[in-house]
């Protein structure tokens, strides 16, 4: 029984050390696979994936299996973009950084060198002078009005990165809104400084400019690895 007690905890510590190691660090935007824009004609390019970077040999690929089709009445449809691997297939994992806009999850990068979420596991890709990487920072700072506590997420406001001291601040709740002012590295976690909201930008109109009611610190990632805040792509 202590044997089996002791591959829990050690299972249970593996899954959580790597779900740290694949915290979200941001989203690269691939042309070559999902288009310029929303419903955009394009001609698809496939971009290999490699174990590591500057390797010579490919261990998978991106690439779109069916493009958009368009309806006589406008709008498109069905673009399909999977990870090839041998002869398994898997959509690609993506998140949106704007209006139907997905790009691929960024989890580590070294100059155009980016490591990708998969389904099951991840890949090095070497980005093209066409597709562009968007850090947290930088998508946290453009959706202002419409960023949030995640889903997912609560937690206490604490005064200073990793503080254990000090006033008790409020607690945030699941899509509550927010203003985030500032990413911090502190010894070896992420920390995010935010402006808790009154209400969102979106409810403006009905509830007033949003005040400020709280202000304080997260930690950057929930212990499963995931954003404790993000923003919504398509706005109010």
């Amino acid at each position: 029984m202590k044997r089996i007690a002791l591959f829990i905890v050690c299972l249970l510590f593996n899954v959580r050390m790597a779900a740290a190691a694949d915290r979200i660090a941001g989203l690269l935007a691939l042309p070559e696979v999902f288009g310029g824009g929303s419903c955009a004609t394009f001609v698809p390019e496939d971009i290999p994936l490699y174990a590591s970077p500057n390797d010579a040999r490919p261990i998978a690929e991106i690439r779109v299996d069916q493009n958009w089709s368009f309806a006589p009445h406008g709008g498109c449809e069905g673009l399909v973009v999977r990870v090839h691997q041998g002869e398994r297939k898997q959509e690609l994992p993506t998140l949106e950084y704007d209006y139907e806009m997905p790009a691929a999850i960024v989890l580590e990068h070294h100059d155009r060198w980016f490591r990708i979420r998969l389904h099951e596991q991840s890949a090095w890709l070497k980005a093209s002078v066409v597709d562009e990487f968007m850090p947290l920072s930088d998508l946290f700072e453009e959706f202002v009005g419409v960023t949030t506590i995640n889903k997912s997420f609560s937690g206490r406001l604490v005064g200073s990165p990793g503080a254990i001291t000090g006033p008790i601040l409020p607690r945030v709740a699941p899509n509550q809104p927010v203003r985030v002012i500032e990413i911090r590295e502190s010894l070896g976690r992420s920390w995010v400084q935010l402006e808790v909201l009154s209400n969102s930008a979106c409810t403006a109109g009905k509830d007033g400019p949003p005040e400020v009611i709280a202000t304080g610190w997260l930690p950057m990632y929930d212990n499963d690895g995931e954003p404790t805040v993000w923003f919504s792509s398509r706005g109010c």
